[in-house]
């Protein structure tokens, strides 16, 4: 009877975080797909041709690099800038970069889209954050991006989010404080958005900082 009860419990708790689980990736994906539509929905008014000129423009300025591909580099970048209702370009900045070349590939986005802004007469238009995700072909990474560019297999598989949760468990069991810090690192570079990863850095900083008080 107690192993009955033991058994039961133990599958009551792992059907709620199941559960939990599917209704956090479930509220995440709708925040994404919501943040996308009104992102869209920004580009179609502002940009001469809307959001379908707008993403020609990018894909052919932009592609992974060799450099990047050989690396396994995967993730969300946001691009961040601004077209004030005059169509004056600037406040260019890039946020959660991936190195290897491609921070150079959406500075030549950028600058292809001059002079294909429309005017406006609210400010509320000016401001763009737009996320785009790069991931390998037979590779798996958490996020969703407004555009993705994605690169050809490199030959090999790419390390998974699970095996840097994994690491980070380890790393941080022995002590490893920096090489643990360095794989939730990664996993935010691969998803900014993903509010679990900064909870576990916050959570980690602060246990470090109790133990050596």
């Amino acid at each position: 009877m107690k192993i009955f009860v033991k058994n039961t419990v133990i599958v009551l708790i792992l059907f709620l975080n199941i559960s939990l689980w599917a209704q956090s990736d479930s509220l995440y994906n709708q925040l994404a797909d919501s943040r996308n539509k009104a992102l869209k929905r920004q580009i179609d008014f502002r940009f001469r041709g809307g959001s379908g000129e707008f993403e020609k423009i990018f894909y052919s300025k932009v592609e992974y690099t060799l450099e990047a591909r050989k690396a396994c580099v995967m993730g969300i970048v946001i691009l961040s800038f601004k077209v004030d209702c005059n169509n004056k370009m600037g406040d260019f900045h890039i946020k959660n970069p991936l190195g290897y070349g491609l921070s150079e590939k959406l500075g030549q986005f950028f600058a292809a889209t001059e002079g294909n802004w429309n005017t406006c007469t609210d400010e509320k238009y000016s401001r763009f954050e737009i996320p785009i995700q790069f991931i390998l072909e037979q590779n798996e990474i958490g996020g969703k991006g407004y555009m993705v560019v994605e690169g050809k297999y490199p030959g090999f598989k790419c390390k998974s989010d699970a095996y840097y949760l994994e690491i980070f468990d380890e790393l941080k069991a022995k002590n490893k404080t920096k090489k643990a810090l360095e794989a939730l690192d990664e996993l935010v570079k691969r998803d900014p958005y993903n509010t679990t990863y900064y909870d576990l850095k916050k959570e980690y900083l602060g246990q470090i900082k109790e133990e050596k008080k």
